[in-house]
Protein backbone atom coordinates (compact mmCIF):
# COMPACT_ATOMS: atom_id res chain seq x y z
CA UNK A 1 0.00 0.00 0.00
CA UNK A 2 1.14 3.34 -0.92
CA UNK A 3 2.76 5.10 2.71
CA UNK A 4 0.44 7.99 1.74
CA UNK A 5 -2.92 6.64 1.56
CA UNK A 6 -4.50 5.07 4.11
CA UNK A 7 -7.67 3.56 5.45
CA UNK A 8 -10.38 6.48 6.59
CA UNK A 9 -13.82 6.33 7.73
CA UNK A 10 -16.07 8.87 5.39
CA UNK A 11 -19.44 9.97 6.50
CA UNK A 12 -20.91 11.63 3.17
CA UNK A 13 -23.44 14.09 4.17
CA UNK A 14 -25.89 15.56 1.86
CA UNK A 15 -29.85 17.27 1.82
CA UNK A 16 -32.59 15.91 0.05
CA UNK A 17 -35.37 16.49 -1.93
CA UNK A 18 -37.43 18.08 1.24
CA UNK A 19 -39.06 20.64 -0.46
CA UNK A 20 -40.27 22.58 3.24
CA UNK A 21 -36.63 22.66 4.75
CA UNK A 22 -34.16 19.42 3.18
CA UNK A 23 -33.00 16.89 5.88
CA UNK A 24 -29.72 16.23 6.59
CA UNK A 25 -28.58 12.69 5.12
CA UNK A 26 -25.81 10.77 5.70
CA UNK A 27 -24.28 7.06 5.30
CA UNK A 28 -20.51 5.89 6.11
CA UNK A 29 -18.21 4.45 3.63
CA UNK A 30 -14.41 3.19 4.52
CA UNK A 31 -12.30 4.24 1.58
CA UNK A 32 -8.52 4.63 0.40
CA UNK A 33 -7.56 8.48 0.96
CA UNK A 34 -4.69 10.07 -0.38
CA UNK A 35 -4.04 12.49 2.23
CA UNK A 36 -2.09 14.44 -0.23
CA UNK A 37 -5.68 15.13 -2.06
CA UNK A 38 -7.42 16.05 1.16
CA UNK A 39 -7.24 19.82 0.24
CA UNK A 40 -8.77 19.16 -3.08
CA UNK A 41 -11.85 17.07 -1.47
CA UNK A 42 -9.91 13.52 -2.38
CA UNK A 43 -13.11 11.62 -1.72
CA UNK A 44 -14.33 9.39 -4.23
CA UNK A 45 -17.74 10.00 -5.62
CA UNK A 46 -20.47 7.65 -4.08
CA UNK A 47 -24.37 6.59 -5.33
CA UNK A 48 -27.33 6.48 -2.95
CA UNK A 49 -31.01 5.67 -3.47
CA UNK A 50 -32.92 8.65 -4.46
CA UNK A 51 -35.74 7.05 -4.88
CA UNK A 52 -35.93 7.40 -0.99
CA UNK A 53 -34.82 10.66 -0.24
CA UNK A 54 -37.71 12.72 -2.51
CA UNK A 55 -34.84 13.06 -5.21
CA UNK A 56 -35.71 9.95 -7.52
CA UNK A 57 -38.18 7.18 -8.05
CA UNK A 58 -38.07 3.58 -8.39
CA UNK A 59 -37.49 3.29 -12.06
CA UNK A 60 -35.39 6.01 -11.56
CA UNK A 61 -33.69 5.92 -7.89
CA UNK A 62 -29.75 6.29 -8.84
CA UNK A 63 -28.07 9.20 -7.69
CA UNK A 64 -24.78 10.51 -7.22
CA UNK A 65 -22.57 12.17 -3.93
CA UNK A 66 -20.07 14.85 -5.17
CA UNK A 67 -18.04 15.71 -1.78
CA UNK A 68 -17.39 19.48 -2.37
CA UNK A 69 -15.90 19.98 1.12
CA UNK A 70 -14.67 18.18 4.28
CA UNK A 71 -13.97 18.27 7.95
CA UNK A 72 -12.61 16.21 10.55
CA UNK A 73 -15.36 14.21 12.01
CA UNK A 74 -15.83 14.86 15.79
CA UNK A 75 -17.99 11.81 16.59
CA UNK A 76 -14.97 9.94 15.38
CA UNK A 77 -10.85 9.50 15.57
CA UNK A 78 -9.39 10.15 12.49
CA UNK A 79 -12.87 10.23 10.29
CA UNK A 80 -13.90 12.44 8.02
CA UNK A 81 -17.29 14.45 7.35
CA UNK A 82 -17.76 15.03 3.83
CA UNK A 83 -20.59 17.50 2.27
CA UNK A 84 -21.91 17.05 -0.66
CA UNK A 85 -23.51 18.14 -3.82
CA UNK A 86 -25.93 15.44 -5.16
CA UNK A 87 -26.24 14.86 -8.86
CA UNK A 88 -27.26 12.88 -11.81
CA UNK A 89 -24.81 10.04 -12.54
CA UNK A 90 -24.80 12.00 -16.29
CA UNK A 91 -23.26 14.96 -14.17
CA UNK A 92 -25.84 17.17 -14.25
CA UNK A 93 -27.09 19.21 -11.10
CA UNK A 94 -30.14 17.49 -9.71
CA UNK A 95 -33.00 20.36 -8.65
CA UNK A 96 -32.58 20.03 -5.27
CA UNK A 97 -29.13 20.59 -5.05
CA UNK A 98 -29.76 24.53 -4.09
CA UNK A 99 -25.83 24.77 -2.96
CA UNK A 100 -25.12 24.83 -6.57
CA UNK A 101 -27.42 28.12 -7.56
CA UNK A 102 -25.24 30.13 -4.57
CA UNK A 103 -21.57 28.54 -6.35
CA UNK A 104 -23.05 29.45 -9.90
CA UNK A 105 -22.46 33.42 -8.68
CA UNK A 106 -19.89 34.97 -10.48
CA UNK A 107 -16.77 36.77 -8.60
CA UNK A 108 -18.06 36.33 -5.16
CA UNK A 109 -14.50 36.35 -4.42
CA UNK A 110 -13.54 39.38 -5.74
CA UNK A 111 -16.78 41.48 -4.27
CA UNK A 112 -15.01 40.14 -0.87
CA UNK A 113 -18.66 39.46 0.81
CA UNK A 114 -18.48 38.19 4.04
CA UNK A 115 -21.51 36.26 5.86
CA UNK A 116 -22.14 35.20 9.54
CA UNK A 117 -24.71 33.62 10.40
CA UNK A 118 -27.00 33.71 13.85
CA UNK A 119 -28.89 30.45 14.06
CA UNK A 120 -31.38 30.02 16.50
CA UNK A 121 -32.80 26.31 17.54
CA UNK A 122 -35.69 24.99 20.18
CA UNK A 123 -35.27 21.99 22.15
CA UNK A 124 -38.46 20.02 22.05
CA UNK A 125 -39.45 17.22 24.32
CA UNK A 126 -40.66 14.17 21.89
CA UNK A 127 -43.80 13.15 24.94
CA UNK A 128 -45.35 16.72 23.89
CA UNK A 129 -43.68 17.81 21.43
CA UNK A 130 -43.81 21.01 22.67
CA UNK A 131 -40.58 23.00 23.91
CA UNK A 132 -38.60 21.46 26.38
CA UNK A 133 -38.60 25.22 28.39
CA UNK A 134 -41.86 24.81 29.10
CA UNK A 135 -41.52 22.11 31.85
CA UNK A 136 -40.83 25.29 34.07
CA UNK A 137 -44.29 26.20 33.79
CA UNK A 138 -42.62 29.97 32.19
CA UNK A 139 -44.69 33.37 32.81
CA UNK A 140 -42.21 36.06 31.54
CA UNK A 141 -39.79 35.36 28.65
CA UNK A 142 -37.63 38.01 29.58
CA UNK A 143 -35.89 35.74 32.57
CA UNK A 144 -34.59 33.62 30.36
CA UNK A 145 -32.28 35.37 27.74
CA UNK A 146 -28.84 34.34 28.36
CA UNK A 147 -30.53 33.07 31.50
CA UNK A 148 -27.97 31.08 34.41
CA UNK A 149 -29.10 28.35 37.32
CA UNK A 150 -31.51 25.08 36.60
CA UNK A 151 -34.74 27.83 36.68
CA UNK A 152 -33.67 29.46 33.73
CA UNK A 153 -31.93 27.71 31.74
CA UNK A 154 -32.88 24.95 30.05
CA UNK A 155 -30.60 22.32 27.49
CA UNK A 156 -26.97 24.13 28.07
CA UNK A 157 -25.19 20.82 28.56
CA UNK A 158 -26.34 20.06 24.53
CA UNK A 159 -24.55 23.79 23.42
CA UNK A 160 -21.62 22.94 25.83
CA UNK A 161 -21.37 19.26 23.68
CA UNK A 162 -22.12 21.44 20.41
CA UNK A 163 -19.46 23.78 21.00
CA UNK A 164 -16.53 21.08 21.37
CA UNK A 165 -17.59 19.23 18.60
CA UNK A 166 -18.10 22.14 16.29
CA UNK A 167 -13.96 23.21 17.49
CA UNK A 168 -12.91 19.25 16.54
CA UNK A 169 -14.53 19.65 12.95
CA UNK A 170 -12.38 23.15 12.73
CA UNK A 171 -15.90 25.03 12.45
CA UNK A 172 -15.52 28.56 14.18
CA UNK A 173 -17.96 29.38 16.20
CA UNK A 174 -18.22 33.07 17.33
CA UNK A 175 -20.87 32.88 20.34
CA UNK A 176 -23.29 30.68 21.92
CA UNK A 177 -26.46 32.15 24.12
CA UNK A 178 -29.32 31.09 25.57
CA UNK A 179 -32.77 32.87 23.81
CA UNK A 180 -35.63 34.70 25.23
CA UNK A 181 -37.89 31.75 25.07
CA UNK A 182 -36.77 29.06 27.54
CA UNK A 183 -34.99 26.24 26.13
CA UNK A 184 -33.98 28.11 23.00
CA UNK A 185 -30.28 28.56 22.14
CA UNK A 186 -28.46 30.41 19.42
CA UNK A 187 -25.10 30.41 18.19
CA UNK A 188 -23.07 32.78 16.05
CA UNK A 189 -21.24 31.43 12.90
CA UNK A 190 -17.90 33.00 12.28
CA UNK A 191 -18.19 35.39 9.25
CA UNK A 192 -16.62 33.86 5.52
CA UNK A 193 -17.36 33.99 2.36
CA UNK A 194 -20.83 32.90 1.09
CA UNK A 195 -20.38 29.24 0.39
CA UNK A 196 -18.24 28.30 3.33
CA UNK A 197 -20.22 29.82 5.22
CA UNK A 198 -23.35 27.83 4.15
CA UNK A 199 -21.84 24.81 4.35
CA UNK A 200 -20.70 25.32 7.75
CA UNK A 201 -23.79 26.25 8.65
CA UNK A 202 -25.31 23.22 7.31
CA UNK A 203 -23.04 20.83 9.05
CA UNK A 204 -23.22 22.45 12.19
CA UNK A 205 -27.13 21.41 11.57
CA UNK A 206 -25.53 18.25 11.15
CA UNK A 207 -23.44 18.08 14.10
CA UNK A 208 -26.19 19.40 16.57
CA UNK A 209 -28.44 16.88 14.94
CA UNK A 210 -26.28 14.11 15.76
CA UNK A 211 -25.64 14.99 19.46
CA UNK A 212 -29.48 15.44 20.52
CA UNK A 213 -30.00 11.72 18.52
CA UNK A 214 -29.35 9.61 21.84
CA UNK A 215 -30.95 12.59 24.41
CA UNK A 216 -34.78 12.83 24.81
CA UNK A 217 -35.31 15.78 23.18
CA UNK A 218 -35.95 17.19 19.26
CA UNK A 219 -33.94 19.85 17.51
CA UNK A 220 -36.47 21.93 16.46
CA UNK A 221 -36.47 24.48 13.50
CA UNK A 222 -39.83 25.66 13.50
CA UNK A 223 -40.51 29.15 13.16
CA UNK A 224 -42.65 29.58 15.81
CA UNK A 225 -42.89 26.69 18.51
CA UNK A 226 -45.18 28.68 20.85
CA UNK A 227 -47.55 31.36 19.90
CA UNK A 228 -46.95 33.30 23.05
CA UNK A 229 -43.21 33.66 23.01
CA UNK A 230 -40.58 34.42 20.55
CA UNK A 231 -40.13 32.60 17.07
CA UNK A 232 -37.06 31.26 15.96
CA UNK A 233 -34.81 32.86 13.26
CA UNK A 234 -31.35 32.60 11.34
CA UNK A 235 -30.32 36.06 10.98
CA UNK A 236 -27.78 36.85 8.30
CA UNK A 237 -25.35 39.53 8.39
CA UNK A 238 -23.77 40.40 5.28
CA UNK A 239 -20.98 43.10 3.69
CA UNK A 240 -18.83 43.57 1.10
CA UNK A 241 -15.21 44.74 1.13
CA UNK A 242 -16.27 47.94 -0.09
CA UNK A 243 -18.98 48.18 3.17
CA UNK A 244 -16.51 47.46 5.74
CA UNK A 245 -14.01 50.38 4.07
CA UNK A 246 -17.31 52.36 3.66
CA UNK A 247 -21.06 51.96 4.48
CA UNK A 248 -22.66 55.36 5.01
CA UNK A 249 -25.97 56.93 5.34
CA UNK A 250 -26.17 57.45 1.55
CA UNK A 251 -25.02 53.43 0.98
CA UNK A 252 -27.13 52.15 3.49
CA UNK A 253 -30.81 53.82 1.74
CA UNK A 254 -29.76 53.00 -1.43
CA UNK A 255 -29.12 49.87 -0.77
CA UNK A 256 -31.75 49.42 1.59
CA UNK A 257 -34.02 50.50 -1.22
CA UNK A 258 -33.21 47.63 -3.41
CA UNK A 259 -33.70 45.35 -0.90
CA UNK A 260 -37.21 46.86 -0.07
CA UNK A 261 -37.98 46.43 -3.65
CA UNK A 262 -36.87 42.81 -3.72
CA UNK A 263 -38.61 42.47 -0.33
CA UNK A 264 -41.69 39.72 -2.46
CA UNK A 265 -38.53 37.80 -3.47
CA UNK A 266 -36.57 37.49 -0.45
CA UNK A 267 -39.47 36.33 1.74
CA UNK A 268 -40.15 33.37 -0.63
CA UNK A 269 -37.08 31.87 0.74
CA UNK A 270 -37.13 32.90 4.31
CA UNK A 271 -38.42 29.75 5.94
CA UNK A 272 -42.06 28.12 5.59
CA UNK A 273 -44.13 29.29 8.35
CA UNK A 274 -42.84 32.49 8.24
CA UNK A 275 -46.08 34.42 8.49
CA UNK A 276 -46.36 32.53 11.77
CA UNK A 277 -43.24 34.18 13.26
CA UNK A 278 -43.07 37.27 11.57
CA UNK A 279 -46.05 39.25 13.10
CA UNK A 280 -44.67 42.82 13.78
CA UNK A 281 -44.38 41.36 17.92
CA UNK A 282 -41.78 39.33 19.48
CA UNK A 283 -38.92 41.55 17.92
CA UNK A 284 -40.14 40.80 14.35
CA UNK A 285 -41.36 42.89 11.43
CA UNK A 286 -44.63 42.36 9.88
CA UNK A 287 -43.63 40.23 6.86
CA UNK A 288 -46.05 42.05 4.65
CA UNK A 289 -43.96 45.53 4.68
CA UNK A 290 -39.76 46.04 4.58
CA UNK A 291 -38.60 48.22 7.26
CA UNK A 292 -35.19 49.19 8.26
CA UNK A 293 -33.25 51.18 11.20
CA UNK A 294 -30.30 52.00 12.95
CA UNK A 295 -30.17 49.24 15.94
CA UNK A 296 -33.99 48.35 15.23
CA UNK A 297 -34.51 44.76 16.15
CA UNK A 298 -38.13 45.12 15.40
CA UNK A 299 -37.15 45.73 12.02
CA UNK A 300 -36.82 43.51 8.84
CA UNK A 301 -33.08 44.88 8.06
CA UNK A 302 -30.86 46.11 11.04
CA UNK A 303 -27.93 48.37 10.91
CA UNK A 304 -26.36 47.86 14.00
CA UNK A 305 -25.35 51.44 15.86
CA UNK A 306 -21.67 50.75 16.02
CA UNK A 307 -21.89 50.42 11.99
CA UNK A 308 -23.86 54.12 11.70
CA UNK A 309 -21.34 55.40 14.24
CA UNK A 310 -18.28 54.33 12.17
CA UNK A 311 -19.99 54.44 8.57
CA UNK A 312 -18.91 51.10 7.61
CA UNK A 313 -19.79 47.51 8.47
CA UNK A 314 -22.52 45.29 7.46
CA UNK A 315 -26.46 44.81 7.61
CA UNK A 316 -28.50 42.13 10.05
CA UNK A 317 -31.31 41.01 7.64
CA UNK A 318 -33.26 39.52 10.49
CA UNK A 319 -36.05 38.43 8.17
CA UNK A 320 -34.98 34.59 7.72
CA UNK A 321 -36.21 32.03 9.97
CA UNK A 322 -34.78 29.30 11.84
CA UNK A 323 -35.84 26.80 8.90
CA UNK A 324 -33.80 28.49 5.78
CA UNK A 325 -31.81 27.17 3.29
CA UNK A 326 -28.75 29.39 3.53
CA UNK A 327 -27.77 28.75 0.08
CA UNK A 328 -31.16 30.09 -1.55
CA UNK A 329 -31.55 33.35 1.26
CA UNK A 330 -27.53 34.21 0.42
CA UNK A 331 -28.20 33.41 -3.41
CA UNK A 332 -31.50 36.25 -3.32
CA UNK A 333 -29.42 38.46 -1.13
CA UNK A 334 -25.98 38.58 -3.15
CA UNK A 335 -28.65 39.11 -6.21
CA UNK A 336 -30.08 41.97 -4.57
CA UNK A 337 -26.59 43.48 -3.26
CA UNK A 338 -25.32 43.18 -7.46
CA UNK A 339 -27.61 46.12 -8.29
CA UNK A 340 -25.99 48.33 -6.00
CA UNK A 341 -22.71 50.12 -5.87
CA UNK A 342 -21.46 48.03 -2.65
CA UNK A 343 -19.28 45.48 -4.98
Amino acid sequence: MDKKTSRKRVEYIWLDGNEDLPHLRSKTRFVEVKDSNMANHGIPSWNFDGGSTGQGNLQDSDRKLICVRTYPDPFVDDGILALCEVTYHTGGKHPSNTRSLLSSLNCMDSWGIGVGFEQEVTFVNPADFKPLGFLLSPSVQGEYYCGVGAMRSVGRFIMDEFEKACSKAGIKIDGINAEVMPGQWEWQTAPYEPLKAADDLWVCRYIIERIGEPKPLIISYDPKPHIEFNGAGCHTNVSTRKMREKFDEEDQRQLMEILEQDHEAHMKVCGVGLERRMTGDCETSDYKKFTWGVGDRGASVRIPLQVATEKKGYFEDRRPCANIDPYLVLSSLISSIKKSNLL
